[in-house]
């Protein structure tokens, strides 16, 4: 028979023509078997027919050429190690699928028309160069499933089929293997780093082309946040020569061998792509931690381990890369490349920008994509006031599920505080408007080198206007005011109250928040004597919180109503102290003028009357409310009676009692 029968794919391009070659040389050797047994595809025996095949296989054969271009085949044969033996079979497993001459030329070369298709044993018997240790399960065709036994249990004689995989790769069609889909996932690499993440990636990079036997192509890849990671795990690829793809670790299969069946599996889309990957820890249980850290130590291709912080881990970590703090020069840079499209924002509007936020440059791109979306229907908005708004969506992302998010809507004109107090309150907006005035221009920031965020002290009574000031204050500067649930922050569990509290702050160096430690008291009291191992954490967490205080970059109010209670060294770390006094009886009149709507229809409301009531700003805007919903029960205008049975009520809740001085002349 003809050895130049057509094979699939033989017009496709350089590459097709190659494998057609390949695979036409190796069917030659079928049918030069064939020949010397006396067989045909048909089962006749016939004289010379090993002759004729010798010289097609000889003719069939692709021509030498000087320094030829290495073809799928080559790199396939050279990246799992395969012997000139495994590398014809995995010939004439392609050749199943691709000539359709094949089968009845496998059935004349076994002799037995029942298999007209490759086998080990015909593969040992026609092919050259041929060694048991190729069948085995450690050998390359089957430990990196290149080929697959339709039955495992008939090791010879069973059908060999091509991985799909391996088949699309040899005619040039590469692409991530079907079975990983849903699992992994394309990351592509940013156009541009910061030179600081630029540094990292490069460190990246030298760690997969350093590693050694104890620490193979392994990074281990922390701080910033998860899309940072990833992007610098990219670039460093990119730098490689890589691809990268991404998984979460907590997907990774608990069974041992579910785990090494996907291992392998990557590995070989490793090789054959070529890609890193890119382990995501996140939080894991006991289970989970054990079985990624099974994976990754077992990784024999590049790999990074991209989390918050290091993981505990009794195997070799390899390289350990921190995602770096970008400097105020990188973040102007950033901003200034994200928006360059955008003219009407000026420099001064961007260093207003730097000195508030400090987001990742891929939260920058967001935020910058958002103002170019929103600018042509912006109602009147300019560019700067759209970039804020921006900048403030993308950092409260952070902290939603840490606090309390409070929409600031009161103003100077809603506090009723002596002069004193509002001239602090005002200072304080002036070191927040004015940071990158006197930190960059001026060069306050390299000199102090900590403590430049700022951090003030509310004291006073409940009711008093704590909490309505650091709103006030909020508004003035354009941010968020998140109100941080100390329930939620303080654990009994050692060690849990550092890690919120961590959350906490690295949330909110984002920027675009005010952080309200309400009743701060209750976490940040003194530090007590040692008694035993309770104290001794309850004073490690104060002592975390310490430092992170005058770490933080941001705004911080604390709110107490009971000052003596704080830490003395707490309280040499807060920029300022404001106290809040119980009103007096003419701040009270003026709280009831301004809690009183103008459009509410009243009768005989008297403000010097209501401001006898003994009660603090708070418990006067519940007992108007109050009042008023009484009056609108009734179907008639907020008077005196009103007020007085609302006034009960209250009183009721604080667990006092109306004297009649308070009430004189009421009704």
């Amino acid at each position: 028979m003809s050895g130049g029968a057509g094979v699939r794919g033989e017009a496709d391009g350089a590459e097709g023509a190659a494998l057609a070659a390949a695979v036409r040389a190796v069917l030659a050797r079928l049918d030069a078997h064939a020949a010397r047994a006396g067989r045909t595809a048909d089962g006749t025996r016939t004289e010379g027919a090993a002759d004729e095949a010798r010289t097609e296989g000889t003719a069939g054969a692709p021509a030498a050429a000087a320094e030829p271009s290495p073809t799928p085949l080559d790199s396939l044969t050279a990246c799992f190690g395969l012997t000139a033996f495994e590398r014809e079979i995995v010939l004439l497993t392609a050749a199943a699928e691709l000539d359709p001459t094949t089968g009845a030329r496998c059935a004349a070369a076994c002799g037995d028309p029942g298999r007209p298709y490759p086998t080990f044993s015909l593969a040992l018997a026609a092919l050259a160069e041929p060694h048991w240790s190729a069948l085995t399960p450690v050998a390359p065709l089957r430990r990196w499933q290149l080929v697959e036994l339709a039955d495992v249990t008939q090791l010879t004689t069973s059908r060999l089929r091509l991985d799909e995989r391996i088949l699309h790769f040899l005619a040039g069609a590469p692409y991530l293997d079907a079975r990983l889909h849903g699992q992994l996932r394309r990351v592509s690499a940013p156009a541009t780093l910061p030179p600081s993440h630029e540094a990292a990636a490069r460190r990246v990079a030298a760690g997969w082309a350093g590693g050694g036997p104890d620490a193979p192509l392994r990074v281990e890849l922390v701080g910033g946040d998860q899309r940072t990671r990833a992007e610098i795990a990219a670039a460093a690829a990119r730098r490689a020569g890589l691809g990268l793809y991404a998984m979460a670790a907590a997907d990774l299969p608990a069974g041992p061998a579910d785990r090494d069946r996907l291992a392998r599996l990557w590995q070989r889309e490793a090789v054959l792509l070529p890609a890193a990957l890119l382990v995501e820890a996140g939080e894991l249980d006991r289970e989970q931690q054990a079985a990624a850290d099974a994976f990754i130590a077992g990784a024999a291709v590049p790999l990074a381990v991209s989390a918050q912080e290091p993981r505990p881990t009794g195997h070799p970590r390899g390289e350990r890369v921190t995602v770096p703090k970008l400097s105020d020069e990188e973040q102007l840079a950033l901003w200034s490349e994200a928006f360059s499209d955008v003219p009407e924002l000026a420099d001064e509007h961007l260093a207003a920008l730097v000195a508030q936020f400090q987001l990742p440059p891929h939260v920058v791109r967001s935020a910058a994509a958002a103002v170019r979306r929103d600018l042509p229907d912006a109602a009147g908005l300019g560019a700067a006031e759209l970039a804020w708004r921006a900048g403030l969506a993308e950092a409260r992302m952070g902290l939603d599920e840490l606090g309390r998010r409070i929409e600031p809507r009161a103003g100077w004109d809603d506090l009723v505080l002596a002069e004193r107090q509002l001239r602090v309150l005002r200072e304080i907006v002036a070191h927040v408007r004015r940071r990158a005035t006197v930190y960059q221009d001026w060069g306050f920031a390299a000199s102090l080198r900590s403590g430049l965020g700022v951090t003030a002290l509310f004291a006073g009574g409940s009711g008093t206007g704590k909490t309505l000031a650091a709103e006030v204050m909020a508004r003035e500067l354009g941010l968020d005011l998140f109100v941080i649930d100390l329930s939620q922050v303080v654990s009994k569990y050692i060690g849990e109250t550092e890690k919120n509290l961590s959350r906490v702050f690295d949330a909110a160096e984002r920027g675009g928040a005010l952080l309200l430690f309400d009743e701060a008291d209750a976490l940040f009291g003194k530090r007590s004597e040692v008694k035993d191992s309770h104290d001794r954490y309850a004073n490690l967490e104060v002592s975390y919180l310490l430092m992170r205080m005058e770490a933080y970059r941001g705004l911080a109010v604390l709110t107490t109503n009971m000052k003596k209670a704080l830490d003395p060294a707490f309280m040499r770390r807060i920029r300022f102290v404001v106290d809040f006094p119980f009103p007096g009886e003419r701040e009270r009149a003026e709280i009831w003028r301004r809690v009183l709507p103008d459009r509410a229809p009243t009768k005989g409301l008297d403000p010097e009357l209501l401001a006898q009531l003994t009660v603090a700003g708070g418990s006067i805007r519940n007992i108007a409310l109050a009042g008023a919903f009484l009056a609108a029960e009734e179907g008639v205008r907020l008077q005196m009676r009103h007020m007085l049975a609302a006034a009960r009520t209250e009183y009721l809740k604080l667990e006092r009692s109306l004297t009649p001085s308070e009430v004189h002349g009421w009704v």
